[in-house]
This record gives C-alpha cells, sequence and structure tokens, in this order.
C-alpha cells in the first residue's frame, strides 16, 4: 500500500491544519512585486502577518537564530512595516522572537533544558487530551491514523526525511487535541505543538519506538479505553522527557553547547 505524505497545512486525515494556519495570498506578479508565495490580502493584515510569520517558522522557513531583516521581510510580504512590527512584537510576547536592544530581531533558539520545560508541560496536557479523545475517535479515524503511523515505518530515519516525519508526530498529536474538543486544552497546546514543530530538528528516541508507542495509543483509543489512553500518552510522553533531561545533563556535565 502506498502512502503519500502531504505535510503542508494537512492533518493526517486529510483535513486542514488549524494549529498552523497561512493567510490567503494573492496572486499577483510582475516588476516591482513581491513573489505570489508571499503576498497576502490587506484585510486583517496584522492577524495574516502573524499567522505568515508564524506558519514560516514552524515549517523551517525562518530558523532558529536567524536574523529577521525588517525591510526585506516587509518587502517579501508587499506590506508596510507597520503591521510587520505588530506581528514581531505579538511573535517576541509569545516568546518565538528575541527582541534584542541594539542587535535586532532573532528566530529562539531553545536550549536542551528550555526544550525538556516544553515537553514537561506536553507531558502533563497531552495525557488529558487522549483521555478526552478516547470518547469521540471513530473508528474510521482510527484505522487512517494507525495506517499513517505504520507508514512511517517506511521512511528512512535520515536528514531528508526528518522534517516529515516530525511534521508527522505533530499532526498525529495535534489531532487528538481537536478531537479532545477542549478549547482551553486547544489553546495551551497550540504554542507548545508549534515549539515542538518549529525547534525539534531531529528525534529523541528512535523511530521504531515512537512508532510502537502511538500504536498503542491507538490500540487504547479504538476499545474507547479513556483511562488506558490517558496512560499509554503519559507513558510515551514521560520516556521523551527523560530521554532530554539525560541529554542536557550530559551536556552541561561535559561543558557541551546546551542547544537541541
Amino acid at each position: 500500500m502506498h502512502f503519500e505524505f502531504k505535510m503542508e497545512n494537512a492533518t493526517l486525515d486529510g483535513r486542514a491544519a488549524p494549529a498552523l494556519p497561512s493567510p490567503v495570498m494573492k496572486n499577483r506578479s510582475g516588476p516591482g512585486n513581491a513573489p505570489d508565495s508571499l503576498l497576502i490580502e490587506h484585510e486583517n493584515l496584522d492577524d495574516k502577518v502573524y499567522a505568515r510569520i508564524k506558519d514560516m517558522i514552524a515549517g523551517g522557513g525562518l530558523s532558529p537564530g536567524q536574523r529577521i531583516v525588517q525591510e526585506d521581510l516587509a518587502r517579501d510580504m508587499g506590506v508596510s512595516r507597520t503591521p510587520l512590527v505588530n506581528a514581531l512584537k505579538r511573535l517576541a510576547q509569545e516568546r518565538l522572537l528575541e527582541w534584542l536592544p541594539r542587535r535586532g530581531i532573532y528566530v529562539r533558539s531553545l536550549t536542551l533544558h528550555e526544550l525538556l520545560q516544553v515537553f514537561e508541560v506536553r507531558q502533563s496536557l497531552e495525557p488529558l487530551a487522549a483521555r478526552l479523545a478516547a470518547t469521540r475517535i471513530t473508528p474510521d479515524e482510527v484505522d487512517a491514523l494507525d495506517a499513517r503511523c505504520r507508514a512511517l515505518a517506511t521512511l528512512p530515519d535520515s536528514p531528508e526525511t526528518m522534517r516529515e516525519i516530525i511534521e508527522c508526530d505533530r499532526l498525529f498529536h495535534w489531532r487528538l487535541v481537536e478531537l479532545a474538543d477542549n478549547p482551553h486544552l486547544t489553546a495551551a497546546m497550540e504554542p507548545v505543538s508549534l515549539l515542538t514543530s518549529a525547534y525539534v530538528h531531529g528525534l529523541r528516541r528512535s523511530l521504531l519506538d515512537i512508532i510502537s508507542e502511538h500504536l498503542k495509543i491507538l490500540s487504547a483509543l479504538r476499545r474507547g479505553d479513556a483511562q488506558a489512553s490517558e496512560e499509554a500518552m503519559r507513558w510515551h510522553m514521560l520516556r521523551s522527557s527523560e530521554k532530554l533531561r539525560r541529554e542536557a545533563e550530559e551536556a552541561a556535565g561535559t561543558g557541551l553547547r546546551n542547544t537541541p
């Protein structure tokens, strides 16, 4: 069986991914105009510029540690500096950007310790998502998630496929948050999901271990067993947190740069 992975703005079941919305693009080209892929309509402009930059961070278009040149980004988007600055301020408040006096604006880099803190939040929130999802997920959706997880096992664990693998993992976890149907949980999980997607550049554990744990979660979800789903997710997140904690401790002990 062949599985096609289309990671941009798609969930594991083929629906649009709400966590990282992309703005409406203006189809315009010609001398002096910005690239079609970056132009956006001037309706709710601040929100659209904000969403677009956020999407660029999540998708790797803006890398951790990269300096943002406001004039260049404003030109590429075809907007003035005012909505751009407003968007950059919002992203700095969400700790996705660093606004350094006399140095400029940079995409934030996370240390291993900071990434561990992100996973500790996930370790608390995602078991709840799995518990709530167990009462709402349909057999067809379990089948679709199961098939996608098994398809991941056919991908080589290599730098060329790492972004795709990480995005598949994010969409698996995000779909359970959606199924939990709790707006407060969704609001808490959205920035955590984005941080994981944007700043994790490799798997913390083996791909086969991750797939095996995903399948155990799905097995509990298929039975509609809320407690087992919660426990399987808690174990899954705990193992990742423990691996990150060991990495952070080893990096600190050897004097290595403490980055993911």
